[in-house]
């Protein structure tokens, strides 16, 4: 793992050397998701709304989770847990965001198209290397799922 220096500041990375962007196609348009990093997502379309979830571990090792509206996408959009929510003691980890293409409310799990992101797991295991010395972060409370794309359309 390296680290990689976004604009929101120094983050862990993990890459997955098969990891492709994830495409989804409506009647307006692709949508497209890569998870650069463990906070970084870059999202290519156009979306009115997105949910960014993600956990963190606080100065004490427990988690702490954000499932939160952060705007929408205009062609295209780097998205920063960090410039979004402020800086965390450990991680923070992006685990999904849910796209939203029309008007409507913004509410989890009402959107057009939920993605996950597939380096969780590396994620987890970067943040750990980096920065659990005591072996004392808990133990993160996400689902597992062998779907990495979900669309209501």
């Amino acid at each position: 793992m390296d680290e990689h220096e976004g604009a929101a500041g120094t983050a862990p990375t993990a890459i997955d050397t098969d990891h492709h962007p994830t495409q989804v196609e409506f009647a307006d348009g692709p949508i497209v998701v890569e998870f650069a990093d463990c906070e970084t997502v870059h999202v290519t379309g156009d979306v009115s709304a997105v949910i960014l979830s993600l956990f963190w571990w606080d100065e004490n090792g427990r988690i702490g989770t954000i499932s939160e509206p952060v705007g929408g996408v205009n062609d295209e959009r780097d998205i920063f847990a960090t410039e979004e929510f402020g800086e965390f003691a450990y991680g923070p980890i992006v685990t999904g965001l849910e796209c939203f293409t029309g008007e409507g409310p913004v509410v989890p799990g009402a959107g057009d198209a939920d993605l996950t992101n597939p380096t969780v797991d590396a994620c987890i295991a970067a943040v750990r290397s980096e920065y659990d010395e005591s072996g004392e972060l808990e133990s993160p409370p996400i689902e597992r799922s062998s779907s990495a794309v979900g669309t209501s359309e």
